[in-house]
């Protein structure tokens, strides 16, 4: 981690706890606020054009909500992996919170009217490929809706023109579809409507960013005032082209207020600085709290924290996950489960997998038809995995909401090895237990 990084994450821990402290509920999480900003413009792919303002608008948002008492995750120029990875950070956090607010600009696609942001690494030639390379918007609302935040607001800078439009078959392709079922007390927002295609902006930042840094400097801060002033102002930046499409409750759009915080001093700086991280297992944090405060209230606990953790470091590299390297016959079993009155039935896969180096993968069918499922994953020295599985459905019946057949799912598994055998158990949605033995 960064030195850099880790003052980001100081100073938006310290905006908090200011925030906090300015209310008679300072213990309660309902004073929390935590965002996840990403901006990815470093695209690889040829088709996906490099696109120069989403960094600079991650950069400009995160501040603006460090000044407002969010807890900032920002990202730039992610893969898929670091967007997944950003992700769950995110939903680990904006338990009970007051507000999660998600923001990502940066090339999107809609397929079969499911929306998907895309990594710089993203490789895409056909409309099966998307959910593969892709980041489902519902993954971000699943997590909110775990959350349950008393506010969760998205606002999505990403539906810029590419030369990728109208290459598929699934239908419209232009810009985002609309929103399906959100989550209660959700507000989205997009660059332009649904179906449309916005401007990456010729100054600085994307015309919708732009237009939310503008109204985030005027007097009304509730997320309506925020919402009219931006709206405005991309209207006039586009000559009419473009006009920002908002989602959600108009009552919470009204409640919601954006704060300004006040300026700390420099004791309470060090001290929500070394609260931000005391709990941190990363030794570079404490080597920054040490470069910045090498005589600290907190030097000396931070320098016996660096010690164990270097040594635990080397005990660990020391260590190896080959002892599950292999093939692993794979059995996932999920249980019958009743969906809004219908009944999902229950099924079995059999298939194999490969584990070389810690990392798992495996694959039932062919990639991009119906009935295919991968599960990719890593398994940890101690034996301790985390698997994530995409596949597109077969039989309607088996699946939540009655799917069609080839639509999309994804999910996530946890699950513990022993150099013989393993078992996970998926995290979300139905009950599913993947059984691993190893040949």
């Amino acid at each position: 981690m960064l030195v850099s990084d880790v003052l980001k994450k100081f100073i938006c821990a310290f905006v908090v706890a200011i925030v906090c402290i300015s209310f008679a509920n300072a213990a309660d999480n309902q004073g929390r606020r935590v965002a996840l900003v990403i901006g990815n413009g470093n695209y690889q792919q040829p088709l996906l054009p490099k696109l120069r303002n989403p960094p600079n608008d991650a950069d400009d948002i995160s501040k603006v909500l460090r000044g407002f008492g969010f807890e900032v995750i920002e990202r730039k120029n992610q893969t898929l992996e670091g967007m997944n990875q950003a992700i769950a950070e995110f939903g680990s956090k904006i338990g009970g919170s007051e507000a999660a607010l998600f923001f990502f600009a940066g090339h999107g696609i809609q397929s079969r009217n499911q929306n998907y942001l895309l990594p710089v690494n993203a490789k895409i030639d056909s409309d099966a490929s998307i959910p593969y390379q892709g980041v489902n918007l519902n993954q971000i609302l699943d997590e909110m809706d775990n959350g349950k935040s008393g506010a969760n607001i998205v606002i999505l800078d990403a539906c810029r023109n590419n030369p990728m439009s109208g290459k598929f078959r699934s239908g419209q392709s232009r810009g985002l579809a609309s929103p399906g079922n959100t989550p209660k007390g959700t507000v989205i927002i997009y660059a332009t409507d649904p179906g449309n295609v916005a401007s990456d902006g010729v100054g600085r930042n994307g015309l919708l960013t732009a237009g939310l840094l503008t109204a985030f400097k005027g007097k009304d801060l509730s997320l309506d005032g925020i919402l009219t002033v931006a709206s405005a102002e991309v209207e006039q930046a586009s000559g009419m082209a473009q006009t920002p499409y908002i989602n959600g409750p108009k009552t919470l759009q009204k409640k919601f207020n954006f704060h300004v915080t006040i300026d700390p001093g420099p004791r309470e700086i060090e001290k929500s600085f070394w609260n931000s991280m005391a709990q941190s297992t990363d030794a570079s944090d404490y080597e920054a709290y040490l470069q910045k405060y090498p005589q600290g209230s907190y030097s000396a606990l931070a320098e016996n924290r660096l010690k164990k953790l270097k040594a635990e470091q080397q005990e660990r590299i020391a260590g190896t996950t080959n002892n599950f390297d292999g093939n692993w016959a794979v059995s996932v079993v999920c249980e019958d489960v009743q969906d809004k009155g219908k009944l999902a039935r229950g099924y079995s896969l059999r298939f194999m997998s490969e584990v070389k180096d810690g990392r798992l993968k495996g694959q039932l069918g062919q990639v991009g038809q119906p009935s295919s499922l991968t599960i990719v994953g890593t398994i940890q020295a101690d034996g301790k995995a985390d698997i994530s599985a995409n596949g597109l459905t077969g039989n309607p019946d088996t699946t939540l909401g009655q799917l069609s057949r080839g639509s999309p799912y994804s999910y996530k598994m946890s699950g513990t090895f022993t150099q013989a055998s393993g078992k996970a158990v998926r995290l979300n949605l139905r009950p599913c237990e993947a059984t691993f033995i190893k040949n």
